[in-house]
């Protein structure tokens, strides 16, 4: 006898995935009171004053920083105001000095820290010597005239006196109070102004150069170039001895 087996059918049930849950809707922003609005006006009001002072104590210290800069640059540039009295000696040259036995030029000026400074005939014979910072020759003939004057000192009765002249700040070694700062100078300065009055008043064509009057001002020597410091020695102590 036949055997009929009967089919099962199984019905498959296909499961979708579950949906991704929408997001949730954001709440609602929080309402702000009238306090919380004077509040925040006010912290702004804080923000905007801090940020101000800042900024002015910030002008304020810049500001200062430039005083003392300029300040300082007062006392290494040319002298403001220069009064030379007096007929100009004619300018140094080979050949006979006809400078000799003129009358030099008195001076009024300033140091470099602007106090009074001058070449007055007050009785005093002077070696007065015109410098110039960018000379090469000059920066070779300080330290080793002052090197000379370490070792020996200045004859009692006379003075020797430096001019700082044609000052320029756009030229090497500039400004000529450190340069002779540096270099121990003790010698007293006279500045020249921008124009270099004085040192066109002593008839100056060449650096380093020097004057040498006796005490009523009156030109004795005038030379230039560089100089061995005993040569400077020796016409200082030869004013001092003439008086």
């Amino acid at each position: 006898m036949a055997r009929t087996e009967g089919k099962r059918q199984v019905s498959q049930v296909t499961r979708r995935p579950d949906p991704s849950p929408a997001p949730a809707a954001p709440p609602p922003p929080p309402q702000r009171s009238a306090s919380d609005d004077r509040a925040a006006k006010v912290r702004k009001g804080v923000l905007i004053g801090v940020g101000a002072a800042a900024a002015l104590a910030l002008v304020v210290f810049l500001s200062a920083q430039l005083a003392t800069e300029d300040a300082t640059a007062t006392t290494t540039v040319a002298a403001d105001d220069v009064t030379v009295r007096g007929d100009r000696l004619p300018g140094f040259g080979p050949g006979t000095d006809e400078a000799l036995g003129m009358t030099a030029p008195e001076v009024e000026s300033v140091d470099f820290s602007g106090a009074p400074a001058g070449i007055l005939h007050d009785g005093t014979p002077k070696l007065i010597v015109f410098m110039a910072h960018w000379c090469p020759h000059c920066q070779r003939e300080v330290p080793a005239l002052q090197g000379w004057i370490n070792q020996n000192g200045l004859p009692a009765g006379a003075e020797l006196v430096t001019v700082a002249t044609s000052i320029d700040r756009a030229r090497p070694n500039y400004p000529p109070d450190e340069w002779l700062e540096r270099e121990g100078w003790t010698p007293r300065v006279v500045v020249d102004d921008a124009a270099s009055n004085i040192s066109v008043a002593y008839g100056l064509t060449a650096f380093p150069y020097y004057v040498a009057v006796d005490g009523s001002g009156t030109v004795q020597q005038r030379f230039g170039g560089e100089q061995d410091p005993a040569v400077v020695g020796g016409v200082l102590a030869g004013l001092a001895a003439a008086g």
